[in-house]
């Protein structure tokens, strides 16, 4: 399970390498967000189930916002690389073990919840709400005129789908 937590992560390494330090940062008229911003996003959601290892607590309202990983490229790499080297050294155990979900769910006003959960439950929570980000990462990096891979951003239930569509044929 631990190769498709890593896979995912993969696939924001292998997006990021084609942009430059300046596509990073850029806005443009498609988001109101730079790449820089979603992936920072996508890696607190990530650094907060790693902390959880130790204080089984996923905190998903803790925020960089403003952090070096917004702004530098290839510190954003080199973190999404050390969060591949943890998710691959998890064990089976470490994946079942209890956790409490903090975040966020009021509308208006605050209202922060706890719900119970498991590490393996928010790394799959994490990789869902990464490749959402993927999709709006193309689309900022499309406006920007490059060209990512089109499985980039692709949720796995699509490509199944898809991948079914074209064996029937």
């Amino acid at each position: 399970m631990q190769h498709h937590y890593q896979a995912t992560l993969q696939q924001g390494i292998d997006f990021l390498r084609q942009l430059s330090p300046a596509q990073y940062i850029a806005v443009t008229s498609a988001a109101i967000s730079p790449i820089g911003s979603h992936v920072r996003h996508i890696l607190d959601h990530f650094n907060s189930v790693q902390r959880a290892a130790h204080t089984r607590l996923v905190d998903y309202e803790l925020r960089q916002r403003g952090s070096a990983i917004e702004l530098d490229l290839h510190h954003a790499i080199t973190t999404m690389q050390q969060l591949q080297n943890w998710v691959v050294q998890l064990t089976a155990s470490e994946l079942e073990k209890s956790v409490l979900v903090q975040a966020d769910i009021g509308i208006g006003s605050s209202k922060v919840v706890q719900v119970p959960s498991t590490m393996g439950r928010e790394l799959m929570f994490c990789c869902s709400h990464a490749i959402h980000h993927y999709s709006s990462l193309k689309s900022i990096y499309q406006a920007l005129g490059g060209q990512s891979a089109e499985s980039f951003g692709l949720a796995p239930s699509t490509a199944s789908y898809q991948r079914s569509l074209a064996c029937a044929h």
